[in-house]
């Protein structure tokens, strides 16, 4: 290992090391995915034991196959912040590639997620071995080592691979990648719910195996388990996948490296000047909203509103709260109405989501609040609602689909009515989080699963927040109005009913008057708080 390969790696684990010691909720997120990825590999190794019993040997391609592909999935929805070294930091340093490259490659293993990946490789290939061996494959048990070597090079490697892909670009790009990010994160965790609920025997995780190992994710463990079961030919054919992997993506990486380190600007995401057609078109766009009057108001409503789509730190959620929703709904509908009231309640409860952090949001913008001259009570609520308006949509829209869908229309219409009650609830709660609790965030336009504000305690807080207070001020009425129902007592489901909207409306009331009263006299210490972008 040369000198500046070893002086890297030693800045790597002391940036790390600082990293995790700062940040408690990176550390939550490193717990996170620990406890699914070893979830993961138990439930895959059970699978892949009762596969090999029945000489179904491509289960454990599968195996790797789905590990890997979950490795690059998870670089691209959930970016860990733990990789200290990135090649535009060294761009203005006299370091060639040849030099950084080494320690790039090394400094993968000095992530939580690269001590995972060599885990679970290690816990593959021990049973792999003991697999093979005892089913007398003793050639591919010696063979299986250096095939799952090269597999976890390649997991790797594509793990960096998809972590580059919204790195750069135009606005465009970047919102694709959000949305596809968005759309990962729900299958990802759908998928896992369902394999866990499914149970080891229902999975054909051969026929996985048999798809996945003509792919870069399980190519090279295949060629192993297709050697086993005979089939030369396209152990051949997989092994040119694997070696074409290997060399296509070392080459792609390196002159991914290589442009960060000739232009760091531009890997960096730099937009560029837009085309003049589209600042014709967005120069003609009226910024007030068809049939809003011209008031501040409205003024403060409509740009926000408008700028929420073209927000990429929001784009995702607006993308995976409809899917989420979707997905209740058509379950409710296949499976059994009882998910469908879940959902209509979930996203009830999640209805603060984008209203926790309207100053962070804004950043530097927020001195414009300071010299508008506009009432701090109409800034506020404007800011608010706009926030608020596309989940509470989507609420209207999946509890009215939940009326017409659910056989029993009486229930589903006093659930959309403490769904109602807990939106009130989760609103007053954002209100009050995004004046007591502001924190600066990324700038607009970088990828909502690389925001560094996630890190903060202030972040963390306010993400939960609604999960763990927003059912209480409706948890009264809920109650109420379900022991009503099973009691067949209608003025206790009145009441209930009256509790449930109630009690959050007066929480909501509250919330408004100490909101703005503080905003009126903390708005230059807000400031002063969200001032500058985190990253």
């Amino acid at each position: 290992m040369s000198e500046t390969t070893s002086l890297l790696l030693k800045l790597q684990r002391t940036l790390w090391a600082r990293n995790m010691r700062d940040n408690i909720a990176a550390g939550m997120l490193t717990v996170l995915v620990v406890i699914y990825a070893l979830g993961g590999l138990a439930l895959l190794t059970a699978m892949a034991v009762l596969a090999a019993q029945q000489d179904q040997w491509s289960a454990l391609a599968g195996m790797v196959g789905v590990g890997t592909l979950a490795y690059a999935g998870v670089a691209v929805v959930l970016p860990s912040g733990e990789a200290q070294l990135r090649p535009a930091m060294f761009a203005a340093l006299p370091v060639t590639t040849r030099q950084l490259l080494p320690a790039l490659a090394w400094s993968t293993l000095l992530t939580s997620r690269g001590v995972i990946a060599v885990v679970c490789t290690a816990v593959t290939t021990i049973a792999g071995v003991i697999l093979l061996a005892g089913a007398g494959h003793v050639f591919a048990a010696v063979v299986l080592p250096v095939a799952m070597l090269a597999a976890l090079v390649t997991t790797l490697l594509l793990g960096e691979l998809v972590a580059t892909l919204g790195s750069g670009g135009g606005r465009t790009s970047r919102e694709r990648s959000n949305i596809i990010g968005a759309l990962l994160v729900v299958l990802f965790l759908f998928a896992f719910n369902a394999f866990a609920g499914l149970g080891v025997e229902a999975i054909p995780l051969h026929l996985v195996g048999d798809v996945l190992g003509w792919t870069p994710f399980g190519a090279s463990a295949a060629v192993v388990t297709s050697a086993v079961q005979g089939r030369w030919l396209i152990a051949f054919g997989q092994l040119c996948v694997a070696a074409a992997t290997l060399v296509m993506g070392g080459w792609w990486w390196r002159r991914a490296v290589e442009r960060q380190l000739e232009a760091p600007l531009d890997a960096a995401g730099s937009s560029g000047e837009k085309p003049d057609k589209h600042r014709e078109a967005e120069a003609g766009t009226p910024l007030l909203l068809p049939g809003l009057p011209y008031t501040p108001a409205a003024m403060v409503y409509s740009r926000a509103v408008r700028y929420l789509r073209r927000d990429s730190r929001m784009l995702a959620s607006l993308v995976m709260f409809p899917v989420i929703a979707a997905f209740f709904l058509i379950q409710g509908v296949l499976v059994h109405e009882m998910t469908m009231f879940m959902g209509m309640i979930l996203i009830g409860l999640m209805a603060g989501t984008l209203a926790a952090n309207d100053f962070g949001h804004d950043g530097p913008a927020t001195w414009v609040h300071l010299t508008s001259g506009v009432p701090v009570r109409t800034l506020l609520l404007a800011r608010h609602a706009a926030s608020m308006t596309p989940l509470v949509v989507l609420l209207i829209g999946v509890d009215v689909l939940g009326i017409i869908l659910a056989d029993s229309r009486d229930v589903a219409l006093l659930v959309a009515v403490v769904s109602v009650g807990m939106a009130v609830a989760a609103g007053a709660i954002a209100l009050f989080f995004t004046t007591f609790n502001p924190f600066a965030t990324s700038r607009p336009g970088t990828s909502p699963w690389a925001d560094k504000s996630g890190y903060s305690g202030a972040a963390f807080i306010s993400a939960f927040a609604a999960l763990f207070l927003g059912w209480l001020p409706a948890a009264p009425g809920g109650a109420l109005i379900a022991v009503g129902y099973q009691a067949d007592v209608v003025w206790l489901v009145g009441l209930g009913v009256v509790l449930v909207l109630a009690l959050p409306a007066a929480l909501y009331a509250g919330s408004v008057a100490l909101c703005t009263r503080r905003v009126g006299r903390r708005l230059p210490e807000i400031h002063h708080k969200v001032r500058a972008w985190v990253n």
